[in-house]
Order: structure tokens, then sequence, then C-alpha cells
């Protein structure tokens, strides 16, 4: 199985260094369309609070069409029925379809999947928060390769759920099987030379993403954010450090500042930028951290190879 995996991600990527930047757009382009079609369709039955996969209200549960909105537990969904969930959708599936409600209803603040706070023996560990409900999908490079000499000697990763708080699914609970798609993409994924890049796109965004685009285009995203009063609507925590020539930095600036940031919903951040810029010799770092309202990623505690 693993050597199959292995080939067909050789095989991707020879056929997609093969393409010219003219046959590879048109499907780039496919590929977008298709997501913004699903991801419009999702949002117009969220919004009904309906399930676009299957049709049917949220509150509504059917044993023998298991669906991905189940894990909402808006219905009568028991934890007995999990494993139908799994055997029908994919690692894949049911991420995008947690991140895609988790982002529909508060944002990307209730998606953590920050790299800096997930461990390097992780191929993917992330927490989401919807309302009252907590999911954490978790798989570590043993997880992936399968526990030699056990029952679990396939790839297979973690899902822990919490309902208010409480228990409702544990880690240690079911081990997944991973499909020969999740395999795939884990690859090349993984692999730096193959050019893959798999996203949720914009709905399934998370904070990784959201860190990832500050680092990259920090006054794009100065300018196109917004401070909130309410902790817990918070994404990212921002302190900036001013620094002036010698002769010090004006006074009436920084409160012309401070008075723009209290008149504007524009980030203190942004206004020392736009109050200082041009002046010599001030230099600003801005220190951004995510906001505490981001809920940590639950912890699995791994088994321990003899």
């Amino acid at each position: 199985m693993k050597e199959d995996i292995y080939r067909a991600a050789q095989l991707f990527k020879e056929q997609a260094n093969s393409l010219s930047q003219e046959e590879s757009l048109p499907l780039f382009d496919q590929q977008k369309d298709q997501y913004d079609q699903e991801y419009s369709s999702f949002l117009e039955h969220y919004k009904r609070g309906k399930c676009y996969l299957c049709g049917k209200p949220f509150k509504t549960i059917s044993k023998s069409t298991p669906c991905l909105h189940w894990l909402l537990r808006q219905c009568k969904f028991k934890k007995k029925d999990f494993p139908k969930i799994t055997e029908k959708f994919d690692y894949y599936n049911i991420s995008a379809f947690l991140r895609w409600v988790a982002n529909a209803e508060s944002g990307v603040k209730n998606i953590n999947n920050l790299k800096e706070e997930s461990s390097e023996r992780k191929l993917f560990e992330s927490t989401i928060e919807w309302k009252n409900i907590g999911w954490t999908l978790d798989c570590s490079k043993n997880d992936f390769e399968g526990h030699a000499g056990s029952q679990t000697d396939f790839p297979h990763w973690h899902f822990q759920m919490r309902v208010d708080g409480n228990r409702f699914i544990n880690f240690g609970d079911y081990h997944i099987p991973l499909s020969k798609d999740d395999q795939l993409k884990i690859v090349l994924e993984n692999d730096p030379e193959s050019g893959f890049i798999h996203t949720f796109g914009p709905g399934g965004q998370g904070m990784q993403e959201h860190m990832d685009y500050l680092a990259h285009d920090p006054d794009g995203y100065l300018s196109s954010v917004s401070t909130t009063s309410n902790p817990e609507n918070g994404v990212v925590h921002m302190q900036s450090i001013v620094r002036g020539p010698e002769g010090g930095i004006s006074g009436d600036k920084i409160n012309e500042a401070l008075e723009m940031a209290r008149n504007t919903d524009k980030s203190l951040a942004y206004c020392f930028r736009d109050i200082f810029a041009g002046e010599e010799g001030v230099a600003i770092t801005t220190i951004a951290s995510p906001a505490e309202s981001v809920p940590q990623i639950a912890k699995r505690t791994e088994r321990k190879r003899r």
C-alpha cells in the first residue's frame, strides 16, 4: 500500500513538472471554480441551518445516510455512530467541513493549526471550536507509518470531540484509517519538491494562514484589519515599539496617532505607521501573536514504543 502511494506521488511530481504555465493555469482555474461553487452552496445552506452535503437540517439524523453535520451534534448523534462517518468521509473531508463551519461562525480565530504550537512529530495537529463543540484532529509520523506488530499497523489518525467541555470522543477511542487520497496528499504536502500545496480555501483558513498573511504583507494586513473592544472577538494581539532619533519623538505625533486609533477602527500599529510615515530616524516594530481567544491545541499523549 505505502509503495503504491509513493509511486503515485512520484508520478504526480513528474506530471506536474512537465506542465507549462499555460497548461497548468486552466487546471488551477477549474479547481478554483469548483471550490467557489461548493463553498457558496455551503454558506447558502449554513445560513438556513441546513447541511449542503445532504440537504437536510442540522437537527436531522438518518442512520442509513451518514453525514458530516452529525458532528455538530444538533441532532441525536452518539459516539457509537462515529465510525459510520469515518467509513464514508476521509480526514480531508472531515477537516474541511469542520473548518468551514467554524470559520462561518467566528472566523479564523477558532481554528488553531499554528505550527509553532504543534509538535515536530506531528504531520497534522489542529483544534477547531464551533459554538459549544471542540474537535481536535491529530496524526503523528508514527501514526502515518502504523504501529508495527500491533493491531494498528496501518496509516491512521486520531480524533477528539468535546461537548460543553465534557468528553464525548477521546483520542484513544478510534484509530481512523487514512484513505489513499489522504496518504497521497500528506506525502506530497511533506515533499518540498512536489510543488503540491493543499488548501481548504478562504473559508477553511485557520490561524496559521492568517499569521502567514501578516508576515508576508504586514502593511496590507494592518490596513485591512480593524480593532475590537471585546477580547473574545480578538484574533491577533499586537504591541508596537516606536524608536526615535536622538532628539526624541514628537509628543504631538504620538497623541495624533492615539487620537486616530480612538476615532477609527484601525489598530494602533497602523496609526503609528501612518502618522510617522516618512519621519527620518523613526523606527516602528510591531510584535504580533495569537489572541487569548484562540483555543489551545488539545494535546494527545502518544503510546510509547517498546
